[in-house]
């Protein structure tokens, strides 16, 4: 729900303000999220993993967690004037992103909350406040929009509304859950801040590599380039919003099919793979095909118009993260998650390297070349080390069905006569369904046998069961 709502508001703003002040709400985000990393301090995935295996402590991590996290946020904020101060933007964006940096203090209270939260499987109160407070967000952006109140006035919402979930999340906490005698306890706290680092490390190398493009492009080129790089990169949103959740979902499957040989975890991460690239394959044939249009349609400006040609190229990455989104959940299932701080690391420096040169010299068109590579480098280090700690994964076996069905797909797109439009994608999303579906049938070797085996995937069975049915 928040990231829909992002999207959503991304939109607005594009649509009511254009292409300048829609970078510097993408610029003022893609900071927003990098030093919120720090802010939280790793934290959160401390506080679920030890709470949810020793409940008394609930009120000593929410004590000591929030002490740790109010003093983190604050050096964030720091942070954050030091860095506008060496970057030099405009005075404008510079208020923007001062302005939604006042939000880090909340969201680092509702972090720990939230893991509170999870550590008691209670995740039903999450969506109790933010559901809510997201559609009230969203509104109350709308409203301000349409009546021309500026870019300030929805960053004040947006960080009021920061500090009432943080607020509501903490009145739950205290209400909800046994009361503890606790303290502020500081070879507690020492030994805490030591612990969440490593997991501090690899949010914060992940947050410094998806915000390292943002930042070239508003000081080698302009706030304007940020916000045509964004309108490229938000209509990927929704797909990865599913990849997210299906390698979340697949999680504790794979930590329980850590066995002797790892077969079933290569079986899992086969057959996920498999699923996903069915969506990415035809969601990039239709982006390279139908892009253009999906642009006028959801920012209902011209100008954004020139984000296709980057969009074209971003595009592919939809491919490279459905291996990067398994493969890397299987190293943290292994207990490698060094590994995966060492890949992320990797691409870090690429990221670094290759975008202050393609960004300095192609500007919008080098930020998306520069996303590529570095997710190409992420997407092979992930399969050659998975792929040597499973015994082989079969690239083959995975990508020959999707990758046909795509084919027929954009074969279509060239030849069909309709024009680029609604009836052009459902059209071509019909030939994709039926490829793949007698695709799925050759594979099988009947329409018997591919129905038994349709049938046994929804017929309720026990999660245990579904596991061992192949693809």
């Amino acid at each position: 729900m928040n990231r829909a709502t992002s999207f959503v508001l991304y939109a607005m703003v594009a649509r009511r303000l254009g292409t300048f002040e829609f970078g510097q709400l993408s610029l003022a985000f893609s900071l927003f999220y990098g030093f919120q990393v720090f802010a939280v301090a790793g934290e959160k995935t401390l506080i679920v993993r030890q709470v949810a295996k020793d409940r008394s402590q609930t009120r000593m991590y929410l004590v000591n967690g929030c002490m740790i996290v109010s003093l983190a946020s604050f050096v964030s904020l720091g942070a954050v004037f030091a860095f506008l101060r060496l970057a030099h933007y405009a005075a404008s964006t510079d208020l923007i992103i001062l302005l939604l940096s006042l939000a880090l203090f909340p969201y680092a209270i509702s972090a720990v909350c939230e893991g509170i939260f999870q550590a008691w499987e209670r995740m039903h109160y999450i969506s109790y406040v933010n559901v809510p407070m997201n559609l009230a967000k969203m509104v109350g952006a709308y409203l301000l929009l349409s009546r021309n109140r500026g870019l300030h006035t929805v960053i004040l919402v947006l960080v009021a509304s920061f500090f009432v979930v943080a607020g509501i999340e903490m009145w739950l906490v205290l209400r909800r859950f046994p009361a503890q005698r606790a303290r502020i306890d500081i070879p507690f706290l020492v030994a805490n801040v030591r612990t969440a680092s490593t997991f501090m490390g690899i949010d914060g190398a992940l947050a410094i590599e998806n915000s390292l493009n943002v930042v070239f492009l508003s000081k080698l080129a302009t706030e304007r380039e940020v916000g045509l790089y964004s309108a490229a990169t938000q209509l990927m949103v929704p797909l990865v919003l599913v990849y997210q959740s299906i390698a979340q979902s697949i999680f504790p499957v794979m930590c329980r099919k850590v066995e002797p040989g790892l077969q079933a975890l290569r079986r899992i991460a086969e057959q996920a793979s498999e699923g996903l690239l069915m969506l990415a394959l035809p969601t990039v044939a239709g982006i390279l095909f139908l892009g253009q249009w999906a642009l006028s349609i959801l920012y209902k400006n011209p100008a954004f118009l020139q984000a296709f040609p980057a969009l074209r190229i971003v595009a592919w990455v939809l491919i490279l993260q459905v291996f990067t989104y398994v493969l890397g959940q299987v190293l943290v299932a292994t207990h490698r998650e060094k590994i995966t701080l060492r890949i992320v690391l990797v691409e870090v420096l690429l990221n670094l390297v290759a975008g202050f040169f393609l960004i300095g010299r192609f500007g919008l068109r080098g930020a998306a070349v520069t996303l590529l590579l570095t997710r190409i480098a992420g997407c092979i280090q992930h399969y050659i080390l998975v792929s040597r700690q499973l015994s082989g994964i079969s690239l083959a076996k995975i990508v020959w069905k999707p990758l046909l069905a795509a084919s027929c797909m954009a074969a279509y797109f060239l030849l069909a006569p309709t024009q680029a439009g609604i009836l052009a994608g459902v059209s071509a999303t019909l030939v994709y369904v039926a490829a793949l579906l007698a695709l799925a049938i050759l594979a099988c070797g009947s329409i018997r046998e591919f129905k038994a085996r349709f049938l046994s995937m929804w017929s309720g069975s026990s999660p245990g069961r579904q596991e061992e049915v192949g693809s």
